[in-house]
């Protein structure tokens, strides 16, 4: 093979000058040792300082496509966030590399503008299975999760594996019992009037929310009704010594002290509302729960905490709405400490029952923006966007403002017509609606920002990481049917699927 030969040369020497160094050059290569003539020392080298070739080099032209050049690259891949944390599945675009998750550490690094994940779906794609393995995974890394409404009670087995806290809620004959105007811990640094004005706010806001929902329609709370509400309950506090329940607060509105109450501001008339809607809290199918001082105290240290809701579903979609607004703001109450150091997981399931009323959307709104602060990951696992259609014109732009906020997003299969309206509402693109349309059970597509990678959490599933969160034995376990028909589950399911991994 012949030998080629490159010389460098400042290019701006003289005619003159480049011939000596060709003169010098030659009788290198001959391999005569000879003195160098004198020069005038070479200029330094500038920014039209360049390589020569003693020989003009002609390569051949290349004529080809776009599609030729880009498969030039045989390296492409994702590249995937350098985080630590568990590994939930192997990332396709990336060569099988293993895709690791965590929320809050994806936020302090700036990978993403929020902890927050919205999981979405359709049944029996392995929505459940994703959620209790972050849990049990994020448990190792000091995360505490608690699941405030679990309505299949389905949790409850994996709370108990990991040595956590089961409340089951609704239960007939139980004595578990949540008071939703129980104060939350003092913050460090928190001064008593700073506690103070935080508690009555959260109170308040809890109060109006649960009212909302049992008014006729779910419409929001009229001003005097606000103004009632707010006037028992500032009462009740200061005659409790800061332990007010929901009976206290109605006793106090229908009592003879609410007409002289603020200069006679109030008429009887005005409250008579309130007292009947409260009622069902009182007399009604929720009493026994809610209505008086709390029986359960939210041990910090649990790995995971769930509020078993399965049995409230006896009781009625409203039921179970308000039990959800409680059991939220509660632990809300509870959890809502930046000073503690601790991280927490707050998984919301169906998280539309109690979202019908445009405050708590806005509370829920509230709660999102508030989450990155108190060290607090919101999880919403709903089925597709369309599950906030509920309300009016008002409240559903509001829900799809919400939806589109969250940071992160978790998409299973779901089918044609839902992903072309998730499309048109800008919460996919049409590239991601092509590839969830053919997914299997197990696999899935993570959104942080505008950055999407396709998952499988297939390969690095356990056996028993497939036998604690089989959704369909923790089912038949409470009696209930897990069959779903074809347009449900997305088609018929693969074998060769993740068998544990169902929705």
């Amino acid at each position: 093979m012949g030998r080629s030969q490159v010389m460098f040369d400042p290019g701006t020497l003289t005619r003159k000058e480049r011939k000596i160094l060709r003169q010098v050059r030659d009788e290198h290569t001959r391999g005569e040792p000879i003195s160098a003539p004198e020069i005038e020392e070479l200029p330094l080298l500038g920014m039209d300082d360049r390589f020569r070739s003693i020989t003009r080099l002609r390569p051949p032209p290349h004529v080809g496509t776009g599609w030729d050049f880009a498969a030039a690259n045989p390296f492409a891949a994702a590249d995937l966030p350098q985080v630590q944390g568990p590994v939930v599945g192997v990332e396709r675009l990336s060569g099988g590399r293993g895709f690791i998750l965590h929320p809050w550490h994806m936020y302090l690094l700036g990978i993403v503008s929020s902890p927050n994940i919205l999981v979405k779906g359709s049944l029996r794609r392995g929505k459940s299975f994703i959620v209790k393995r972050l849990v049990t995974l994020l448990a190792l890394f000091n995360v505490y999760s608690i699941n405030t409404s679990d309505v299949k009670g389905e949790h409850g087995v994996v709370a108990e594996a990991l040595g956590g806290q089961v409340f089951k809620v609704g239960s007939f004959g139980t004595d578990i019992r949540v008071n939703p105007l129980q104060a939350g811990e003092r913050h460090f640094g928190e001064s008593e009037a700073e506690h103070t004005q935080r508690m009555l706010a959260s109170r308040q806001r809890v109060l109006q929310l649960i009212g909302a929902l049992l008014s006729p329609g779910s419409r929001s709370l009229f001003p005097a009704e606000i103004a009632i509400l707010n006037w028992a309950l500032s009462e009740v506090i200061r005659e409790t010594n800061d332990h007010p329940t929901i009976r206290k607060v109605i006793e106090k509105i229908d009592s003879p002290e609410l007409e002289t109450a603020r200069g006679g501001m109030f008429e009887k008339r005005m409250a008579r509302d309130l007292v009947l809607m409260f009622d069902l809290l009182l007399q009604g199918n929720l009493s026994g729960m809610f209505e008086d001082e709390g029986t359960i105290q939210l041990d910090p240290t649990s790995p995971y905490t769930v509020f078993d809701t399965y049995a409230m579903e006896k009781r009625g979609d409203l039921a179970l709405a308000i039990t959800q607004t409680i059991t939220n703001s509660w632990v809300q109450n509870m959890v809502s400490n930046k000073a503690s150091g601790r991280r927490h997981l707050i998984i919301r399931e169906e998280g539309w029952r109690d979202m019908k009323t445009k405050a708590a959307l806005e509370a829920h709104e509230l709660q999102l923006k508030l989450s990155g602060e108190y060290g607090i990951t919101m999880m919403m696992i709903v089925h597709e966007d369309g599950d906030f259609d509920t309300g009016g014109e008002e409240e559903r732009n509001l829900a799809q403002k919400l939806l589109r906020g969250y940071a992160n997003t978790i998409t299973f299969y779901q089918n044609e017509s839902t992903l072309q309206r998730a499309v048109q509402a800008g919460t996919l693109r049409q590239g991601e609606a092509n590839l969830i349309k053919r997914f299997g059970r197990g696999e899935f597509i993570f959104r942080a920002g505008e950055r999407s990678y396709v998952i499988d959490g297939n390969p690095t599933s356990t056996e028993w990481e497939r036998q604690l969160f089989d959704t369909d034995a923790a089912m038949r376990s409470l009696g209930r049917d897990t069959e779903s028909s074809p347009d449900q589950s997305g088609g018929q399911e693969d074998d060769t699927h993740m068998q544990g991994a169902t929705e």
